[in-house]
């Protein structure tokens, strides 16, 4: 069914059986999306399985896939999302990073043994 290959960004409900969790998480990784995943379970072994073995950029556990936090990393694996699943990731995309070095001194130090003076021959 298309609602399970694509990416679908609308209203939808897609039910499929399965017999044991080896075989839902087959079901859920074989996919070329990953953008988040919810278990509902309050079997703590369980859905630490489903965290460990699938593909997903967001999890979540007894809560819809809302995809609303935004003071955590958003992103997907595979073909979902930015690709920036994790904080540093993220740090990365969202920041522009510069140096910055202050000299204390009276007269120019540099490091390195390097020198601001003309070279003596």
């Amino acid at each position: 069914m298309r609602t399970i290959r694509e990416e679908v960004f609308g209203p939808h409900l897609a039910i499929i059986p399965f017999k044991t969790d080896e075989e839902a998480i087959h079901i859920y990784n074989d996919t070329r999306y990953g953008l988040s995943m919810a278990v509902v379970t309050e079997d703590y072994r369980r859905w630490r399985l489903y965290r460990d073995e699938c593909d997903y950029g967001m999890g979540y556990v007894n809560l819809p896939c809302i995809g609303a936090e935004v003071h955590l990393p958003f992103g997907g694996v595979k073909r979902s999302g930015n690709g920036q699943p994790s904080a540093s990731a993220l740090i990365d995309s969202v920041t522009h990073k510069t140096s910055f070095t202050v000299n204390h001194e009276l007269g120019i130090t540099m490091a390195q043994g390097m020198t601001a003076g003309a070279q003596q021959k």
